[in-house]
Order: C-alpha cells, then structure tokens, then sequence
C-alpha cells in the first residue's frame, strides 16, 4: 500500500479511523494546490472556500453519525467538459466562456453522493480533443502531461488530489497517465454514464479515472459507475494468465519503451504469471485507420455547429480536423461502424483465454508540450471499448515516466482489475515527482 496520503482507499480508510479530517485533507490539498499551481497550470477553476465550506459539512457529518459515503471528504478533480451545477464548464474551449450549466453531470452527482468534494475543474485540450492546454507534467514542467485529460493527470500525479474523472476517445486517460507516472483507468465504454459530459465522438468517448494505484482505480470507477462489484486486492487473487502483445506499430516506440516493456514481461513471468506472444486478429491492425473515420465524422456533427458560431476561436487544427470530418461520406462511416462491430467481435473471441493483455502504453515518455503525444498505442482498445488501464513501471530518459498497459476483452473491466493489482504488486513503485 502507498503512504495514505496519496492513495484514495488509504485515505479513506485513514478518514474512517479518524486518523484525519475532510478539513484537513483538503487544507493540504489548497496547500499543495498553491505551491504547484504556477508551474503546472493544471486547474480550469478552483475555490477554496467552497471546498473548506464542503469539508467542514462533512467533519460535521461524521461527528454527529449522519450517513455518509465511501469518498466522504475526500477532494477530487474533475475534467473541466462535465456539466458541474453552479460552477464554469468550458470544454477547454472560447466557445463556452462563462458557460455555467444548472444540473451535474451523471459521474459528478455520482462522486457526490459517495461524498467526494469537487475541489476543482481540471484543464482539458480544446474540445476534449488534441490542441494542448496550458498544463504541464509534475515530472518535468518543459514537458506535456498529455492530453486531452492533462489538468487531471498533472493534478493526482502532483498530490493536489487522490483521484480525478477524465475521459478517453482515443488515448486521453492512458496516454497522459503513462506520461505523469499515475495508474490510469478506462473501463468498458457505456460503464460509466456519459449524461452531461461534452460529446466528441458518441461511439468512442468513455469514463476515464486516474488514481495512484489499481485498487483505487477500481473503486472509483464502481462508485461513477455506480455499481457494486468488489474491488480487488493484490493479495487475493490468483496468477493472472496473460498475454503480450507488439502491435504492426511496435517500431514506432522507442528504444526504452521497447526495453522497459520487455522488462516488465520478463518481470511478470518470472513471477509465476505465464506470459504469452499469442498472434492477435489481424484485423487489430487496422483499427487506428477505423477509429480515426468514425472519430472525425462523429466529432463533425457533434462539434462543427457549435463551432460555426464563431469559429475565429477554435484553434486552425481543430478547424482542420473537423472539416476532414464533415467530408467523409455516410457510406465510409457505415463501413468503418461494421468493421469495428467485426473487430469487438474477433477481439473478444481471440482475448477471452486471458486475463490480461500486455501492451505498452505509448511509443515513449512525455515530449515537449507542443503535443499532446501520440495515441497509436490506444486507439485498438478505445475503437473496441475494451477496458485498458496503465500502471507506472520504471523510467526512461530525463528520469521521465513509463509504463505498461493491460487490456481485457470489452466487458471483462474485473478480471483486468484483478490482473492489473497482482502485476502492481509485482512490479516496482516509481514514487512521486517533486512539483
């Protein structure tokens, strides 16, 4: 178990035992929130007030025996395109300045009623899509955290909070996970509700979780998910049975991603967990040219309206890419839909044998923040809605973070939780960057 202090199920834990107060878990994380804030830009809004007001109610509550939830007090982050009653959602983008929405959206109403504190907006890219934010990575502030769910990642990664709702079209929970040294967690896509998210993409779009270990991965997802499945120990479970995978884009990782790789399947096996090289579908290679067509002709319809009132703001990518949307044909999209139904199909056929598969995460460590990085890496698993999460394994240059990902067959979110908590008990701990 990571020290308490950064771990939600320790928090919680130390929060029922009394051994600390919402008052002053959240009066370390404004602290610490200060002291980061001008280097890593991480946050879209914040109040301090409010969230001392919020951690006040909930000492009371636990003082006077009132019923309270599994996050009581605990202060979370939230990606700044879920709708937050009474507080600014803007989408990252010009186009929603001000915009301030009346009702939640479903997964904050759902941290909520657990009794989590929403401390604060995290940055998003611009339309939850690719043009970086302001935001930068704890690990080295010349550095992007990812994208699009960077303000996020930086948060957890910099300690300003235990865990932090994101989301993912393509790579946007795994890739800046990877990048920030955190675990990142994208269940099965319809798990968690999209209500009153920002929708770029309806097929693609999911839930995703940061937190700084699989276990609290877990359970914040099966609190937004709002469901009751028990969330896995390291100590409990079994020898996963899993499998490794070099995607046709295996050469477009660099040299320490493919050691630290290969380090962690050694790692793995000589652990007892059998590793497999197993020959996947080959339709798998084509799903980066698959979700990009639906992607793009989604995003068109769902974005390009709202960006025609005024266009001027939206950065010249965007507007390229939108119109590289709106171009493609009904006929593509129908085509690229049943290639995708094929795929989900023959990835859960060739997957289920497995309680896991071993992929990296991206092609590297985080480079400069002109970029967001490169999803190649996730985008099999964001097409198929398979579950996937990434888990800090070691570094590589500059003392930058990596890490693994490990994916599941679509709807096999516990059997991946329960592989991905032994292989985190396995594999060495990389620690916190100093902000």
């Amino acid at each position: 178990m990571r020290a308490f202090e950064e771990d939600l199920v320790g928090l919680a834990d130390a929060l029922s035992r009394g051994e600390l107060s919402s008052t002053e878990l959240v009066e370390r994380s404004l602290t610490r929130y200060s002291r980061t804030e001008p280097k890593l830009h991480a946050f879209a809004w914040i109040d301090a007030q409010r969230a001392r007001d919020l951690a006040r109610a909930s000492d009371e509550r636990r003082r006077t025996g009132v019923a309270f939830g599994s996050l009581e007090g605990i202060p979370i982050g939230v990606k700044d395109i879920f709708d937050t009653a009474g507080i600014p959602t803007e989408n990252g983008s010009a186009l929603f300045t001000g915009r301030v929405p009346e009702a939640s959206s479903a997964v904050v109403r759902a941290a909520e009623r657990a009794g989590a504190i929403v401390i604060g907006k995290t940055v998003t890219a611009e339309l939850a899509y690719l043009t970086p934010g302001p935001t930068r990575n704890p690990w080295d502030t010349e550095r992007t955290p990812g994208g699009s769910s960077m303000g996020s990642a930086a948060a957890v990664a910099a300690g300003v909070v235990p865990a932090a709702i994101g989301s993912q079209t393509n790579g946007s929970t795994i890739r800046p996970a990877a990048f920030c040294g955190i675990v990142g967690f994208k269940p099965t896509v319809g798990r968690i509700s999209l209500d009153g998210a920002f929708e770029f993409s309806h097929t693609l779009d999911h839930v995703g979780v940061f937190t700084r270990s699989v276990r609290s991965a877990g359970l914040f997802a099966a609190i937004l998910a709002q469901d009751s499945e028990r969330v896995p120990r390291a100590d409990e479970q079994h020898v996963p049975r899993l499998a490794a995978l070099r995607t046709s884009e295996w050469e477009h990782a660099s040299d320490e991603m493919r050691e630290r790789f290969q380090a962690d399947v050694d790692a793995l096996a000589a652990s007892g967990g059998p590793v497999e090289w197993p020959v996947p579908p080959r339709a798998l290679d084509d799903a980066p040219r698959i979700l990009r067509t639906v992607m793009l002709y989604e995003g068109a319809r769902a974005v390009l309206p709202k960006a025609a009132r005024r266009p001027e703001v939206v950065s010249q990518f965007a507007r390229e890419q939108l119109a590289e949307g709106a171009r493609m044909s009904d006929r593509s999209y129908q085509d690229a839909m049943r290639e995708r139904d094929q795929l989900i199909a023959a990835l859960a056929d060739w997957a289920a044998p497995y309680d896991a598969i071993l992929t990296p995460p991206t092609t590297g460590v985080a480079p400069s923040p002109d970029s967001t990085g490169d999803a190649r890496f996730c985008s099999r698993w964001s097409l198929t809605g398979a579950p996937a999460i990434v888990i800090p394994t070691g570094f590589g240059e500059h003392r930058l973070p990596l890490g693994l990902q490990l994916v599941a067959a679509p709807g096999d979110d516990q059997r991946l939780l329960r592989a991905a908590a032994w292989a985190e008990s396995v594999l060495p701990s990389i620690g916190s960057p100093t902000a």
